[in-house]
């Protein structure tokens, strides 16, 4: 399988699995991370990655508007998106120093967000745990999903 990543990540995580067989940056139409299979089926959830609290808190606060334009064309194009975030939630309850909103607004909206769109939240420890995650989901649809239609 291939993880593409888009063109406007600019921290890009790197993976490292036996069954990846390469990285390709490509622009995506929503998200940061997608899943190709060798058999070109494209998974149809794709994460979203949030690499600081900063970076989550700008999202849900002054760059919310375009955001939500985001969701709304992921679900129109039949794409899960979660967003995957660096950071337990425990830390963001906690808030972040420049932001005018804070954590506990920060954690409602996400909240919101899951049930009103789908737009489920990973809250991860740090950049490792998140390559993991985002592995072993995309591994686990495959087995599930792709090679099952052999049959």
């Amino acid at each position: 399988m291939k993880i593409l990543i888009d063109t406007r990540e600019q921290k890009k995580l790197s993976f490292s699995h036996e069954y990846i067989t390469e990285t390709k940056i490509d622009k995506l139409l929503v998200g940061d991370y997608a899943c190709l299979y060798q058999n070109n089926s494209i998974c149809p959830v794709y994460f979203e990655r949030k690499g600081s609290m900063s970076d989550l808190f700008n999202t849900m606060g002054q760059g919310y508007p375009r955001f939500k334009k985001e969701i709304i064309r992921a679900k129109e194009n039949n794409i899960r998106l979660i967003l995957i975030i660096e950071g337990s939630l425990t830390k963001v309850l906690t808030g972040c120093e420049r932001s005018y909103l804070d954590g506990f607004s920060i954690v409602r909206k996400l909240f919101t967000l899951w049930l009103r769109y789908g737009l489920y939240p990973v809250f991860c420890r740090n950049e490792e745990e998140m390559v993991k995650y985002i592995t072993e989901f995309y591994l686990a649809y495959g087995r599930e999903f792709i090679n099952t239609k052999k049959k």
